[in-house]
């Protein structure tokens, strides 16, 4: 982290919790990697996916899960993509219930001109964190967050009635 940083805490002041904490962190990156990407027409939740694709086909339920994005929300980005022509939706052979979605060659070249422009952004940022130590220092503290988090989520969920 910044030798030179004062802050105690994102939000620092009566109310603030990590939550908050988090929520103000998400708007920060959204913004930072949205306006990178802007020149390639993508958002940075978009390319998220577009990243995700770009390893091999996945189901919905799979990119809704390791994304942690609602079904609804990835269904608006899946018809984004779909509509541009930078992916396909087949029927899944093992589940015929869902589908299977895969990259065309026009979504691998997107992902080809969105690459440089997220390795420039992921490079300033760990710089500004520190030594690469630091970054996974960093990454490792937001996964014990996420995986808080999920476990909060699970304990809070309404119980299912039988």
């Amino acid at each position: 982290m910044q030798p030179d940083s004062t802050r105690r805490f994102v939000v620092d002041q009566r109310g603030g919790n990590v939550a908050l904490d988090l929520f103000v962190v998400d708007q920060h990156l959204g913004s930072l990697l949205d306006a990178t990407l802007a020149e390639a027409g993508v958002t940075a939740a978009l390319y998220a996916v577009y990243s995700q694709l770009a390893q091999g086909p996945r189901t919905p339920g799979q990119l809704s899960e390791t994304l942690g994005v609602r079904p609804t929300t990835l269904s608006g980005y899946l018809a984004t993509m779909v509509g541009w022509g930078h992916a396909t939706r087949s029927r899944n052979e093992v589940d015929g219930r869902s589908s299977v979605l895969a990259l065309t060659e026009a979504g691998h070249a997107k992902v080809r001109e969105c690459r440089p422009l997220m390795q420039r952004a992921l490079k300033t940022l760990n710089a500004e964190i520190g030594s690469t130590d630091d970054v996974q220092a960093a990454r490792a503290m937001i996964a014990r967050v996420d995986d808080a988090i999920q476990v909060a989520s699970r304990r809070l969920r309404p119980k299912q009635s039988l």
